[in-house]
């Protein structure tokens, strides 16, 4: 009888054992950074984020910004996606520009990671799986990580129990773990929380360089009617903003923009836009991940972006009809061909209004074929 007992007791721990061990190996996998391809011969250099803030050296947010210096002097501009590192469209709209953009006037400097941390886990309890894997049409794979909206609390702990950052938001009750929200810490603090440290960083550079304006990439929820398909500027980039919004709506994109909140706390439009002389923009497309009614987190999902629980409440005329919704959902490579026209259109719009300041680009890849072939069609192989 004993023995029977040892003999469970002792396929229990072998089973629990394996269980460690295979979720062991996928929070591991989480933490190695992805490979980017920067064979884009147009890249003139890298820079670091602790170049603007050496409390960030040798911490996991200590990420690349990539130059693209054309060598005729004019205007420079950030572009950068992951901030909210579930968002994957911004992302991919950076991966784009670095894999293929060239700068003919001025200066571009392209983020893809703007938190690095973010990426190294995901929203516990949410069932969400942690990359996506692309089948290139000419052979290859590539893969990226998909982490949550907050940096990992591994590498920021613990989150206070009220907390007034520089934005003078105020972050208490269920608002805590906002310390940790990369997009409500603008402008950041020096020597403050890793996440507060690298929005210093960003505020730094972008006062250090001297940047024109930034476009930084976003996605909401399919209930977000008063976000999606928006870019969202500062008050000072109005016009910048207008005439983007006006041009791609010319051509056939249906994009509508708001002006940043006064009570924006820590946003990049609101916190950067405040203290720095950049116009500053944010753009969200749509990713049923995102929302709060969404279906099984499973990478069909991030890419395909076809939901029926959303499909069926917009049917219903539950979200006002702010946007289409149908049965094609909302797949990646048109998300991300949403998120690069409107960037490309502020970068001609800009290049249009400050002529003593040109900044133009060349090499990005056509929206609609993107949105026809798919990425797989568009990024490069690493080998």
């Amino acid at each position: 009888m004993k023995n029977n007992q040892l003999i469970r007791n002792v396929g229990v721990l072998l089973a629990v054992a394996l269980l460690c061990a295979i979720a062991g190996s996928q929070f591991l996998a989480q933490q190695k950074d992805d490979v980017y391809y920067t064979g884009n011969p147009n890249i003139t250099g890298v820079i670091k984020l602790s170049d603007y803030n050496p409390n960030l050296k040798g911490t996991v947010n200590d990420v690349d910004i990539y130059v693209f210096d054309s060598g005729v002097p004019g205007g420079k501009a950030l572009i950068y996606g992951g901030t909210h590192t579930n968002e994957v469209a911004s992302m991919l709209n950076a991966v784009v520009y670095l894999e293929n953009v060239k700068c003919e006037a001025g200066t571009l400097y392209v983020m893809v990671h703007a938190n690095n941390s973010g990426y190294s886990h995901t929203q516990p309890l949410r069932g969400q799986i942690g990359k996506m894997t692309f089948d290139l049409a000419g052979g290859g794979v590539r893969e990226f990580r998909v982490g949550t909206r907050l940096s990992n609390p591994v590498h920021q702990w613990p989150d206070p129990n009220y907390h007034l950052n520089t934005s003078k938001r105020e972050l208490k009750h269920d608002e805590i773990a906002e310390i940790r929200n990369l997009n409500r810490n603008h402008p950041g603090v020096a020597d403050g929380y890793l996440t507060e440290a690298t929005c210093y960083a960003i505020y730094n550079f972008i006062n250090t360089e001297n940047i024109d304006f930034i476009f930084d990439g976003h996605e909401a929820g399919a209930e977000s009617t008063k976000l999606v398909n928006y870019l969202v500027v500062h008050e000072n980039a109005m016009p910048l903003g207008s005439s983007a919004v006006m041009n791609c709506v010319i051509n056939n994109l249906p994009l509508k923009m708001e002006i940043s909140g006064q009570t924006s706390y820590g946003l990049s439009h609101r916190g950067l836009g405040d203290n720095t002389k950049a116009l500053c923009t944010l753009f969200e497309t749509c990713n049923p991940v995102m929302g709060g009614y969404h279906d099984k987190i499973t990478e069909e999902l991030f890419k395909d972006g076809v939901s029926p629980n959303y499909l069926a409440m917009h049917q219903a005329g539950l979200f006002g009809g702010a946007y289409e919704f149908t049965e094609e959902g909302w797949p990646i490579e048109k998300r991300t061909a949403y998120h690069m026209s409107i960037s490309k259109e502020i970068i001609n719009c800009f290049n249009e209004m400050y002529p003593d300041k040109p900044l133009k680009v060349s090499g990005l890849p056509d929206a609609n074929e993107m949105i026809e072939k798919g990425l797989e069609a568009i990024l490069k192989p690493l080998g």
